[in-house]
């Protein structure tokens, strides 16, 4: 059969991913690509002088996790992704570049990207106080903030003073919590209520909460609600189409990976998956395909001045925030072509990691459906780098800066 045959087959049964990403051709340049997935190494064996390798399928099973899919990025282009392993321990239904995930806390970085297009439109400013867009919900008063108003430059830096860390996510049956409930620790809510507990901008503490609150601002004054706004200001623009913010995620969506746990088990049945209300600090259900958009997004609005995001601002988001690890959304890490923005992710049941190099226009997508998935994603992500020679670091040796007290 001809190129043209294939490539013709190719785009009709996966519409819309080109077919370099289906199935590389069998050539010296794909099979360099592809030689990722045998160099795998065990964590405990990182920095041996000869580690044994292992293969994709293999440390799946060494670590009871089912699937994963992930996507390469060179040159702000999808070299290579792929699904490995099952969707479900229940049966045969394999996982590919298109099936969806829970991605955690990597929501935080489209959540911010979303932020940052409003910004860049006029329709919010970074260090305007907050509370001069919200209304049904205020950040409350008190001797931390009557001086130094919480903004969202401390929002999504994390340096905004606001507890919880994280949130607990919901099985199949139970009432899920609103904004409001979520930000008053509101019964179904399952934690304390958000509030400031130090001087914002003085330090930095991680919180969903936080950014809790920066998903009730843009839903406020854009008066639209957030699963919309995502969908008409982010994930259209990027075509984006296997993402969404709706939880739960309805059952008539298709090629999802279904929830394990740390012993490979299936979980949160019968549905299969939990919700997670909380939407823009870990709400995000997509794919490898649809993130790698994502991070070229970004990798182009840092490198380009007709990007998705204005250059300037990219910039700003891609640099660490006084007294913080993060930038606006991000991690940020190194210089030159050592120079990385990440984030990873983790719900009860999946783990998910991304990363992209502005310098260089490089990055990776890692998504897994199970609760020792940042083990799988830790060793692959590695393995690219080593084999890609990637000048990054390992995410295990990424720096983290002196904070003050």
């Amino acid at each position: 059969m001809n190129k043209s045959i294939l490539l013709a087959i190719s785009m009709f049964l996966f519409p819309g991913v080109p077919a370099a990403q289906q199935a590389p051709e069998s050539t010296s340049h794909s099979q360099n690509l592809a030689s990722f997935e045998q160099a795998l190494i065990n964590r405990y064996e990182w920095g041996q002088e000869q580690p044994r390798t292992w293969s994709i399928p293999e440390r799946l099973q060494a670590h009871n996790v089912p699937g994963v899919a992930l996507a390469i990025i060179e040159k702000n282009q999808v070299v290579y992704a792929k699904g490995y392993g099952e969707r479900s321990a229940l049966s045969v239904s394999s996982v590919d570049q298109n099936t969806l995930f829970s991605v955690g806390s990597v929501s935080k970085v489209a959540n911010a990207t979303l932020l940052l297009k409003l910004v860049d439109e006029g329709t919010l400013k970074l260090d305007t106080d907050v509370n001069n867009y919200l209304s049904s919900w205020k950040v409350p008063d008190s001797r931390y903030t009557r001086k130094h108003p919480v903004t969202l430059r401390h929002i999504l830096s994390h340096t905004a003073g606001f507890n919880v860390h994280g949130f607990p996510d919901f099985l199949p049956g139970e009432t899920l919590p609103d904004t409001l409930d979520t930000l008053n620790g509101k019964a179904p809510a399952k934690h304390r209520a958000v509030r400031v507990r130090f001087t914002p901008g003085s330090t930095m503490d991680y919180s969903g909460g936080g950014i809790t609150v920066s998903q009730l601002v843009a839903s406020t004054i854009t008066k639209t609600n957030y699963v919309s706004l995502a969908k008409d200001k982010l994930f259209l623009p990027l075509e984006m189409s296997r993402s969404t913010f709706e939880n739960p995620l309805p059952e008539s969506i298709s090629n999802v990976a279904f929830a394990h746990n740390d012993n490979g088990k299936p979980v949160a049945l019968p549905r299969g998956y939990e919700a997670m209300p909380e939407m823009a600090a870990s709400g995000l259900w997509t794919s490898a395909s649809d993130l790698a958009k994502l991070v070229i997004a970004i990798n182009n609005s840092y490198q380009s001045k007709n990007g998705f995001l204005s250059q300037a601002l990219t910039k700003d988001m891609l640099s660490r925030e006084q007294n913080s690890w993060y930038g606006l959304g991000p991690r940020i890490n190194g210089e030159g072509d050592s120079f990385v923005f990440h984030h990873g992710g983790a719900n009860n049941s999946y783990r998910a990691w991304i990363e992209g190099h502005p310098e260089t226009g490089n990055g990776v997508v890692i998504l897994t459906n199970g609760s020792n998935g940042h083990f799988v994603h830790q060793e692959i992500r590695n393995a690219i780098a080593q084999t890609r020679k990637w000048p990054v670091p390992s995410d295990g040796g990424f720096e983290e800066p002196e904070l003050k007290n």
